[in-house]
């Protein structure tokens, strides 16, 4: 047998059951104007933190840029605090790239560990003999001194950038002749000049044994008279 029913009415549902509830302060719809905030927030700071990647890399033609910089993320930052829409997780994320932007303004201290580059196993490669194919392109590596070479002072270094290895504007080491690729201050060379082998650098080589070089990096000349065929 089925129990009776109960005579009872059912209790009404109340507005705010009946649909979620919104504060008076924050109309229909502000959720999603927020989200879309910072979707926009977090593209200005990947801009911005790629402006200044770009910025540090050219040091000091760009310290007006980097001022200019940072007075527009200190800009974005007052207007997103007065909206009250960062959280702690965004402004975690702007320190982190104030600090970058710091150190970016900071020389980087590179030094070399080798003692003695006199006592190091030369490298086997016959430079002369391929340098018309790869055009000497190692020479604009970035090579770190050692405090050897410091003690030395045989051996120029970048003010900006101690202690790595001296380069001319179009980013050749100032030791390599633009004609033939010969090094000028051969004897005195550092050390990861003297061990650098190049065979499996895919940066020079596509085919070391078939004397294919790999293509020239952008913005890098060719020499003028590169060295012998052989």
């Amino acid at each position: 047998m089925p129990p009776p029913e109960d005579p009872r009415p059912e209790p009404a549902t109340s507005a705010t059951e009946a649909a979620p509830s919104t504060s008076p302060d924050e109309p229909a719809g502000a959720s999603a104007d927020v989200a879309a905030e910072l979707d926009a927030v977090a593209l200005a700071l990947d801009d911005l933190r790629e402006d200044v990647h770009r910025a540090a890399a050219a040091g000091a033609r760009h310290e007006r840029q980097l001022g200019e910089l940072r007075a527009a993320l200190d800009a974005l930052l007052q207007i997103l605090r007065v909206r009250e829409t960062l959280e702690a997780g965004h402004l975690a994320m702007i320190d982190k790239l104030r600090r970058h932007v710091r150190d970016s303004n900071e020389p980087q201290l590179v030094l070399g560990s080798t003692p003695d580059k006199y006592q190091v196993e030369l490298s086997q490669i016959d430079c002369d003999a391929r340098m018309h194919l790869c055009h000497g392109r190692c020479c604009s590596y970035n090579i770190p001194l050692s405090e050897q070479d410091l003690v030395e002072g045989k051996v120029a270094w970048r003010i900006r950038e101690p202690y790595l290895l001296a380069q001319r504007p179009n980013g050749t080491c100032v030791y390599q002749s633009e004609d033939t690729g010969a090094c000028s201050n051969y004897e005195a060379r550092p050390a990861p000049c003297r061990t650098y082998d190049c065979r499996y650098d895919p940066r020079v080589w596509l085919d070391f044994e078939a004397r294919v070089p790999a293509p020239m990096p952008e913005g890098l000349v060719t020499l003028r008279r590169p060295g012998r065929a052989s």
